[in-house]
């Protein structure tokens, strides 16, 4: 059995004691004084009222709702020797039509890929305002890899448009992330969406931003300025409620308009991201995303779990795929890594 040694435990009991000095009291700003807070400069807390299955019916009139999410998996561990397979699905809410699914393969060593990281280098390095700054082949290649993801999810995005004419396509995570990360493909979908009346929604479960905060700065006390949303949220809203970001100084809300939301139980909360041309129906979709959830979840509709459950590139497949169409010379060559011969 392994053995936790002095050290270690030592060493998270120091953290512990650090992170509760930073978070317990939160510098004796409670509840409602925080909600006051925001409510005076940030936005609106508005009750979300869940739709019946009747009323969803209603409202969707026939089409669809469609869950889009993405996958990525690499072998090999050291730049530039690993292959790296991202794969991306639009599933429909009705089970007979077959899921819109892309992949795509990423490897340094492929000649195709190396020259993408070159110019990306010579790119990023041209736009960089400090002169000694250099972007590294490692960062270029990452940079690579998160954008082809999400222009594998907004080509499968397009495509059930194209198909079906969904009602509304849910994705995984913010809008914010497909703008930034594929532009030219992102103005093409919105383009698409917006002729054809779909609405877009971006569901963040894992929320990293620091709006709150950036734009409280001059009201909160010390200890919270530089606290993220994740942390400020935490028990503040009630299970079926959310706040909508009216006034929020952020890069994204000059294209989207932004919520949080409590789905469940659960005290944390998901953020939700919408085109700021659909923004009139924020409420309504904000309840659509709330009467798919389930109360005891993880806060995102369920949709969205199996969409994510089958585009998922799991280590058990990715190895079956290496194992079956990579000559097995060329798996030991390039991608192989030593510390998987350790002896114990």
């Amino acid at each position: 059995m392994l053995e936790i040694t002095p050290g270690l435990k030592s060493l998270l009991k120091d953290c512990n004691q650090k992170l509760k000095a930073k978070y317990q009291n939160q510098a004796n700003l409670d509840k409602e004084q925080l909600r006051g807070l925001i409510s005076q400069e940030i936005g609106r807390f508005v009750t979300v009222t869940k739709m019946g299955d009747t009323e969803i019916k209603e409202w969707l009139a026939g089409q669809d709702v469609v869950g889009v999410d993405g996958s990525i998996n690499t072998l090999g561990k050291n730049y530039p020797h690993y292959i790296t397979l991202l794969q991306a699905l639009a599933k429909s809410t009705d089970r007979k039509k077959e899921g819109v699914i892309k992949h795509e393969a990423f490897s340094p060593l492929i000649d195709e890929d190396r020259d993408k990281i070159l110019k990306k280098i010579y790119k990023d390095n041209l736009a960089r305002e400090d002169e000694e700054a250099v972007v590294y082949p490692q960062e270029a290649a990452g940079k690579i890899k998160s954008s082809l993801l999400a222009a594998l999810e907004i080509l499968v995005a397009k495509e059930s448009i194209l198909k079906w004419n969904p009602k509304l396509i849910m994705m995984d995570g913010s809008l914010i992330r497909y703008q930034m990360q594929a532009e030219e493909e992102w103005r093409g979908l919105v383009e698409l969406a917006l002729k054809k009346n779909v609405f877009l929604v971006g569901v963040i479960e894992e929320i990293g931003t620091n709006d709150l905060s950036k734009n409280l700065a001059d009201d909160l006390p010390a200890k919270m300025i530089e606290m993220y949303d994740r942390e400020l949220l935490f028990g503040l809203l009630e299970m079926e409620e959310m706040i909508k970001l009216e006034k929020v100084d952020s890069f994204k809300e000059k294209t989207l308009t932004s919520a949080f939301l409590r789905t469940t139980r659960d005290p944390g909360v998901i953020g939700l991201d919408i085109l700021k041309e659909q923004q009139e129906e924020l409420d309504l979709v904000a309840a659509l995303v709330q009467s798919l959830t389930p109360a005891s979840g993880r806060g995102i509709p369920i949709w969205l779990d199996i969409v994510d459950d089958e585009v998922r590139i799991t280590d058990k497949m990715m190895e079956l795929l290496i194992d079956n169409y990579l000559d097995p010379r060329l798996k030991q060559k390039l991608f192989h890594a030593k510390s998987l011969d350790r002896i114990y």
